[in-house]
């Protein structure tokens, strides 16, 4: 099962790899009148990813490992459907564009690091704006239970939104803060196994959100 298989469960992830024209029909500078993505149609986003991620991956163990390794997929997009943008619709968006980097580790292992923002004449993305839609969006969903809301600090974040829930045989994590001209979510799925280690899990997270912030632009 693929990360994109998990993380669409939660609903939230269907900014990143929800439906929407492919790369040979999407026009990103077009009007925003249906969803899509593509790698490297806002590339100014897609430079607010990490370009690699060190210490993630079966490999990594306890999560101390240096090696870089790139991600599996990159792309950007934008969400202009009111059933993608679910309950940021409710508060005047009309456009929400994003940029998505996955490492898909297989089964059923994987981290995302994603960047979100609006464009001029949409109403300034907020991130609790972000946290109401990943939560809206786990709490519908057939498939999560367990669902924890927690607001711990992650360095060098600082205080974020996490978001736990088991999905089917799925650990999953979204975190969310606020960054400079938009917000970043990070998305972290381990498969539940009785050698599956909780303390790997939580290190995948505070890799994956240190870099998105050290190893980017501000």
């Amino acid at each position: 099962m693929t990360l994109a298989k998990l993380g669409l469960a939660l609903a939230a992830v269907a900014l990143l790899a929800g439906c929407g024209p492919n790369s040979s029909s999407f026009d990103p500078s077009g009007p925003c009148s249906l969803d899509g993505r593509a790698p490297g149609a806002y590339p100014d986003l897609e430079a607010r990813l990490p370009p690699a991620l060190g210490g993630i991956g079966p490999a990594s163990g306890t999560g101390n490992a240096t090696d870089d390794q790139l991600p599996t997929t990159v792309d950007s997009g934008r969400s202009c459907t009111e059933s993608a943008l679910a309950s940021l619709w409710p508060h005047g968006l009309r456009e929400i564009r994003f940029a998505g980097a996955t490492w898909d580790e297989g089964n059923g292992d994987g981290v995302v690091s994603a960047f979100f923002t609006t464009p001029s004449g949409q109403p300034v993305l907020e991130s609790a704006w972000m946290e109401e839609f990943y939560e809206s969006g786990a709490r519908a969903s057939s498939k999560t239970e367990n669902i924890e809301i927690t607001r711990p600090t992650i360095d060098p974040a600082g205080a974020v939104f996490r978001l736990d829930t088991l999905n089917d045989l799925s650990l999953e994590t979204v975190v969310v803060w606020p960054a400079k001209d938009g917000v970043r979510v990070i998305i972290v799925a381990t498969r539940v196994s009785p050698d599956a280690s909780r303390q790997d899990h939580d290190d995948w997270v505070a890799i994956a959100v240190a870099q998105s912030v050290t190893r980017t632009q501000s």
